[in-house]
Order: structure tokens, then C-alpha cells, then sequence
């Protein structure tokens, strides 16, 4: 009769978590539905990359149906980091159903990266999937660790319910309290939920994209979070950035093992991606700057720092100014407003003379 061995149990137990993963419905191996790249787990040492970014379609103006300038200068160098997957805040397109041919032929053709998109309000009706996604990174336990571990990677739509999180989405969540094994757990969303109703932050998001009557992060999502908390770490990473945002990073430790970040791009000189190298005992964050400005590390863009510098604008290019009044006139978002402007003046003027 033959024995075990410690490495027959280490392979047992991946075996084992396997067939938990199965049939749970999460699946080792991911493709995305953007460039049909599959993503790879971590290395022999346990190590993975991933790119954090989005607002992809740039300015709010930009009407080329390409992505921003700034993504499409660096896609080398995107490419150069060798990253194991690219993961989108949101606001992938401007138009998707007319821009999809361009960014197929500028951007998904030419990225070697996997890459995943949290569905933003300008992404509706793109060929993203209007479900959550969710799979697991994990590692080979018999050359790094003893025990099986992996970490979860859930993409919400946070376009559903108001931003709300109900049925499918927060049942994920909850089976996420009880999971065994799992190391960081990476949310993805467009809305930056967790902020609208928090005083620490509401202030700081304003022109983001919000929920008309608010939502239940703080009586329903919440306290799921502290309770995966007490065995991973969570990083909630949004992507729905205002144009005034000081930097394309927030970045706020806000509990123990529940960390909130931000990061979203606007073809503007502030344009940066985030990076996570993903070690068995760490995560160790820096920054990919688009236009060449020299940054901080990522911590250093927490709350503090953007309250300093919220809404203090940088000196005005005046030779910009013919032109932005142009761009301003000619837009028709510009006639829509003097015309219903028009229209209150002229009910008012009726009801007074009554």
C-alpha cells in the first residue's frame, strides 16, 4: 500500500479546491471578452501583476471614437509590463456601439494583456457582459506554500439598481465571508459606491456618477466586508472620476484590511494607471504615469491629500481660451441649456401676468 506524501497532499488539496471552485461556478482560468486573451495564475513564486485604470473614452468631448491619447501613446509600454491582467473602472467607450470597431482595431488588437471592464454608464450597450465577473488568481501551492491560497477578482455592475447591490451581486459577497483560503479580495466597480454616503468622502466624489437616492453599502455591503476582512484584505477600486479630481489616484486605507481606491483618466496631464505586484505575503502598489509627471507613491493620494487640493485648479492657459469658448458655443449640450433657460422665463413671465 502506498502512502502519501506531503507533496500527494499538496495536490490533493489543490484537487480539493478545485472542485469546490467548480462548483461553485468560479473558474481558474479567465477570458476576456475584449481581446479573448486568457488570464495566466501567478508564477512559480507566487507572483502577478495586475493594471488598474479607466475612463478610457478620455474627455467627456472627445467625440474621435478612439480611446484617449494618453492610453493609446503608452500601449507599449503597457505591454512591456508583462502584466498577468488589465483590469477597467468603467466608462470604457463613449459610444460603444459605434466605437467598438476603432477600439478593436487601436486597442484590443494590439493589447497582450487580458482585459476586463466594470460596466459604466457609457458602457450599456457595449459587448461587455452585464453580469458580474468572477474568478480567482491562484498559485501553485507545492513550490510556494503548504496551503492552498488564492485571490478572488469580482467585477460588479454598479449601473444595476441604482447602484445598489442586491440579489446576485450581493449574494457573491456574502459567500466571500465564508470562503476559505482567500487572500485579497479585488472589487471592481464603476460607481465608487462606499464613498456617496460616507462624510469622509462624499465631498471628494462630487460629479462622479451617483445614485439618486442612495444605496445600501452602509446597511447591507458593509458589514459583509468586515466580516471577509477578518481573514483578506479587500481592495474596492472605482473608476467614476469628475474632470476636477487633483490626480487620476485616490487611494484611502479606510479599516483594518479594507482598503478604497480610485483611479480613472481624462486624456489630461494628471493621466495615470495603477499597478499591483502581488506577492505570497504582500501587495506592493506603484503607478504608471501617461504624460511623463513625476508621482508620489499611491498611499500618499489619500483623503487628506485630495481635500487639500480638491477644486484648486492649475494656472489658465489663456491661448487656450478662444478656442474653449468655441468648443463651448458650438456644442449642442450649450443650445439645450439656453433653450430650456429660455422656456422657464417665458412660464414664469405667463404665471406672473396671470
Amino acid at each position: 500500500m502506498r502512502f502519501f506524501s506531503l507533496a500527494d497532499g499538496s495536490r490533493l488539496r489543490l484537487a480539493a479546491c478545485g472542485l469546490w471552485l467548480l462548483f461553485t461556478g468560479v473558474v481558474w482560468a479567465q477570458r476576456s471578452p475584449f481581446n479573448g486573451l486568457e488570464v495566466l495564475p501567478a508564477d512559480s513564486t507566487g507572483h502577478y501583476r495586475i493594471i488598474f485604470g479607466g475612463h478610457f473614452h478620455g474627455e467627456s468631448t472627445n467625440r474621435s471614437g478612439y480611446p484617449a491619447a494618453t492610453l493609446l501613446a503608452n500601449l507599449d509600454t503597457i505591454n512591456k509590463l508583462g502584466a498577468n491582467l488589465f483590469l477597467s473602472t468603467g466608462d470604457l467607450f463613449m459610444d460603444p456601439e459605434n466605437d467598438l470597431p476603432r477600439y478593436q482595431r487601436s486597442f484590443f488588437g494590439k493589447l497582450n494583456t487580458p482585459f476586463f471592464n466594470a460596466l459604466g454608464n457609457h458602457d450599456e450597450f457595449g459587448i461587455d457582459a452585464k453580469d458580474p465577473i468572477e474568478f480567482d488568481l491562484p498559485f501553485d501551492p507545492g513550490r510556494v506554500s503548504d496551503t492552498v491560497f488564492y485571490d478572488r477578482i469580482l467585477v460588479l455592475n454598479t449601473e444595476l439598481n441604482d447602484g445598489s447591490l442586491i440579489d446576485d451581486q450581493l449574494g457573491r459577497l456574502r459567500n466571500l465571508g465564508q470562503a476559505i483560503g482567500v487572500r485579497n479580495l479585488y472589487v471592481i466597480s464603476h460607481r465608487p459606491i462606499w464613498a456617496q454616503e460616507d462624510p469622509k468622502y462624499k465631498d471628494l466624489v462630487k460629479g462622479n456618477t451617483c445614485s439618486v437616492t442612495g444605496t445600501n453599502f452602509r446597511k447591507d455591503v458593509y458589514p459583509i466586508l468586515e466580516r471577509i476582512a477578518e481573514h483578506a484584505h479587500v481592495y474596492w477600486i472605482s473608476g467614476s472620476m469628475g474632470g476636477s479630481a487633483p490626480s487620476s489616484i485616490f487611494f484611502q486605507e479606510h479599516a483594518k484590511n479594507i482598503t478604497y481606491i480610485q483611479c480613472a483618466i481624462r486624456d489630461e496631464p494628471r493621466d495615470a494607471l495603477l499597478i499591483a505586484d502581488v506577492y505570497p505575503d504582500s501587495v506592493r502598489w506603484s503607478s504608471l504615469p501617461l504624460t511623463g509627471q513625476k508621482l508620489m507613491a499611491p498611499e500618499e493620494y489619500d483623503a487628506a491629500w485630495w481635500a487639500e487640493r480638491l477644486g484648486k485648479n492649475g494656472e489658465i492657459n489663456w491661448r487656450l481660451l478662444p478656442y474653449l469658448v468655441k468648443s463651448t458655443v458650438l456644442h449642442k449640450a450649450f443650445w439645450w441649456g439656453i433653450l430650456v433657460a429660455l422656456l422657464l422665463v417665458f412660464v414664469v413671465r405667463r404665471v406672473l401676468r396671470r
